[in-house]
């Protein structure tokens, strides 16, 4: 890293430490979380897609596909279950909760169930998200730090404190155009990698020669996932993909109190429609990518010197310090930011969401 890419990162983060002044203004604990339900379908869509594109996701899901034993395309396998997950929570899930006008998913429980179900739910999802983006930015900064000669604590304050001002300044509003411009620079920099090991491959026909058929395989419908080492069948995954994301669209606190924020149950319905739609290509742009910097590292012996046999993660972070240009690995390094920073933006405005509302304001 030289002065380029120090200046790319400081711009980056005195433009968020702007977006949380320029949202500072909210008349209710109502307009805070919900942001005034003013949004539209477009940006509640790209925010929940920024966040589900963390940044372990950027950089684990392409070394999965790319180099690790057993890996390949078939991680989009998953994908297909989002779909039909996105229709039941359209009919069936979340028409209800959004009529109700609750700010905690939980507070709709109560609704059903009783005051001691809302509390020990929320209390379980606040421990859990607590301690599951901890992991999260602390594996992010591991890597970092492992490749890019930056300390641990500086990449951990940096994610922390910058993400922390602007979520608290702004809210809602903050965290969702927030993640509409970390959205779009995770894509930048998943597509300057993907052009950049494109051209050290040589181009997309020599990257077709060179490339692992194995690793195109993306669905097995001959296995049912019950043998060991069997994991990747498609109807295991199709049913456990459902299961999945219906639990985390529809009643995690971070993903629906965006639908909460919608201005109608029309504007609801666009955004899980949007996201059944659009999350299948963007998970295979970066599962692309993946393939390409895999295949990378399989045929040129100096890239695979310099990934550890046991940390098959680094890949990425590796691939940008050694072959981007200076301000291309600044781009890449923020891209990685934005893909943490987004992810815990949204844990931090729900969970204290869910504090004050079914601990401190419970109505």
């Amino acid at each position: 890293m030289n002065y380029i890419d120090y200046i790319v990162i400081l711009v980056y983060i005195i433009g968020f430490l702007f977006i949380g002044r320029l949202f500072k203004d909210n008349k209710s604990g109502k307009d805070y979380f919900l942001g005034g339900k003013s949004f539209g379908w477009f940006p509640l869509s790209l925010s929940t897609i920024a966040t589900q594109l963390s940044a372990i996701s950027f950089i684990s899901a392409p070394a999965f596909v790319g180099v690790k034993q057993g890996g390949g395309m078939k991680w989009l396998t998953y994908e297909f279950a989002v779909p039909l997950a996105m229709l039941f929570l359209m009919v069936f899930l979340i028409p209800p909760m959004y009529k109700a006008g609750v700010v905690s998913v939980y507070a709709f429980l109560e609704k059903r169930f009783g005051t001691s179900t809302r509390v020990l739910l929320s209390a379980v999802f606040q421990v859990s998200r607590a301690f599951g983006t901890s992991v999260m930015v602390y594996t992010v900064a591991l890597i970092l730090t492992s490749v890019m000669n930056i300390p641990m604590w500086q990449t951990i304050m940096i994610i922390g404190v910058v993400t922390l001002i602007y979520s608290y300044q702004g809210g809602m509003k903050a965290v969702v155009y927030g993640d509409m411009i970390q959205m779009g620079i995770l894509m930048l920099g998943i597509v300057i990698c993907f052009v950049v090991g494109l051209n050290q491959l040589g181009g997309w026909s020599s990257f077709a020669a060179q490339v692992d058929p194995e690793r195109l395989k993306a669905v097995d419908f001959s296995s049912m996932g019950l043998q060991e080492g069997d994991d990747f069948g498609f109807w295991p995954m199709l049913i456990g993909g459902l299961f999945l994301y219906t639990s985390y669209y529809g009643t995690d606190q971070s993903q629906v109190q965006r639908l909460f924020s919608a201005q109608s149950m029309g504007t609801v319905r666009k955004t899980l429609l949007f996201n059944g739609l659009m999350r299948f290509p963007i998970t295979l742009v970066y599962c692309l990518m993946g393939l390409v910097i895999g295949t990378m590292v399989f045929t040129q012996a100096d890239f695979q010197a310099m990934i550890p046999a046991d940390k098959p993660d680094l890949m990425i972070p590796l691939f940008i310090r050694e072959y981007l240009p200076h301000g291309g690995i600044g781009i890449l390094l923020v891209a990685i930011l934005s893909a943490a920073m987004s992810s815990l933006s949204s844990a931090i405005n729900s969970l204290s969401a869910a504090s004050v509302e079914d601990f401190f304001n419970r109505n």
